[in-house]
């Protein structure tokens, strides 16, 4: 009974990968928009190709096409979606938000299995097995949320010890003659960096017809910094006012850049606050030992008399 209900399970999940792959009607759209979203990768001749290791020519390949066949299968909301989207953005993600969720999940059952492989070879028993087996996908929950926490956390601190540099260089570019649309193109070819590839995609949206208020709107929320909203508004205020560009970027590269010392001001002030209690964990008792150790053989001698 078993038996033909697990074929019957397998069939039916191939009949629907084989015709989500090869009978998709929106096939050739998702091809061309994934020819869009690499247009800045450099195009590969056969020469190129055959330089690249056989991990990038064969197991990386074999690995997304693997991801995007489980994506398939995963149900998904909009709004879940939209979501990680906007995170996977962050933390500087280039992926779509199905697939990634895909590799979450494989990801986690790889801990699950390791855990059961764990399990076995301890030679434990069934229930053992099953805790191993929760502890490993637990294990790799955990691992997963953190790391994307990790990278949008760290993303964010680049990005805000980048900035005063890169509004010091842009506004220099503006006050030197450039528009502000050329000011970014020279900003983006002389740095690198988290910042500046946000920068990068501010700049393609607005040669590709997008109006500058939503590219650098949508730049906001994906860097979703205090700082940069407040100099992307006065950007986007002084644009519909008429305001001297060269006067704004002045204004807000002073303004971010006292907050950028005011910042780390805050950060040394709280270092002997933080040093308090390593000092007294691995200091005062080290101390103590030295200065009280040679007394304690007497004061024994003293008290046993």
């Amino acid at each position: 009974m078993k038996e033909p209900l697990l074929i019957s399970i397998l069939v039916y999940i191939c009949i629907v990968l084989l015709s989500k792959i090869f009978i998709n009607p929106n096939r050739e759209i998702k091809n061309r928009l994934s020819t869009i979203r690499n247009i800045d990768k450099p195009f590969l001749t056969q020469e190129d190709i055959l330089e690249l290791s056989f991990f990038e020519r064969f197991v990386e390949p074999l690995i997304d096409s693997f991801i995007r066949s489980v994506a398939i299968l995963l149900p998904i909301k909009k709004e879940s979606q939209e979501k990680l989207g906007e995170r996977l953005a962050q933390a500087g993600i280039r992926m779509n938000p199905r697939d990634y969720r895909a590799m979450n999940c494989i990801i986690i059952i790889g801990f699950g299995l390791l855990g059961a492989l764990i399990g076995i070879r301890k030679k434990a028993s069934m229930l053992q097995i099953i805790t191993y087996v929760f502890l490993g996908v637990f294990g790799g929950y955990v691992y997963r949320r953190y790391s994307l926490e990790s990278k949008i956390t760290n993303r964010k601190k680049a990005i805000k010890s980048q900035l005063p540099e890169a509004l010091d260089l842009l506004s220099v570019s503006v006050v030197a003659g450039l528009s502000f649309d050329q000011g970014l193109s020279y900003l983006v070819e002389k740095a690198e960096g988290p910042l500046i590839e946000e920068f990068n995609i501010v700049r393609r949206e607005i040669n590709l017809g997008k109006p500058r208020k939503e590219a650098l709107e949508a730049f906001a929320e994906r860097c979703d910094m205090d700082e940069i909203r407040t100099f992307t508004s006065a950007i986007i205020q002084g644009d519909e006012l008429g305001i001297s560009m060269s006067n704004i970027l002045e204004t807000q590269s002073n303004m971010i850049r006292k907050t950028h010392i005011q910042d780390v001001e805050e950060r040394a002030a709280k270092v002997p606050v933080k040093m308090l209690l390593p000092m007294v964990i691995f200091i005062f008792p080290v101390i103590f030992i030295v200065l009280l150790g040679p007394a304690i053989p007497q004061i024994l001698e003293a008290l046993g008399n």
